[in-house]
């Protein structure tokens, strides 16, 4: 019954992720005028909206040092408005914030909606990285390891 309940609880948060659609802020684009979102290379787009509190707590907990990691140098962060997001070519539209889309030479190559804990996110980042070419610590450590063998 419990998990029923969370089940709930859950959908109606994410009801009313939705409606927190009536805020909106800057589009995505730089102070230049152009895209903020690069169309070639891979980046990872966050989409998000005022108000929302589990874009605050990504950019609390992952969002302060994303950028100084291994993945966040493999896939760089841009940040766009949820309101914006058909201001970004070949991207399904997105419904839920945070939704992270992975974005490589202009096309959507995969995608992670919401934002639970940095496990979730983390969990579900480095597969879809890795099936763009992205090599973790360990990966790279065996790879060194097996030359010298």
């Amino acid at each position: 019954m419990n998990r029923q309940r969370m089940l709930v609880g859950g959908f109606f948060i994410a009801g009313m992720m939705a409606c927190f659609a009536l805020f909106s802020s800057a589009p995505s684009q730089a102070a230049d005028g152009s895209s903020a979102v690069p169309s070639k290379g891979i980046t990872l787009i966050m989409f998000e909206q005022d108000a929302c509190p589990y874009c605050e707590i990504w950019d609390a907990n992952i969002g302060v040092s994303y950028d100084k990691t291994r993945e966040g140098k493999f896939a760089p962060l841009s940040k766009v408005d949820i309101h914006h997001d058909d201001d970004v070519p070949n991207v399904r539209p997105v419904v839920f914030t945070p939704t992270f889309v992975l974005y490589k030479d202009g096309k959507e190559v995969g995608r992670l909606t919401g934002y639970i804990s940095d496990d979730f996110f983390w969990g579900l980042l480095n597969p879809m990285l890795k099936k763009h070419g992205y090599r973790d610590e360990d990966q790279a450590n065996k790879g060194a390891e097996g030359a010298l063998n």
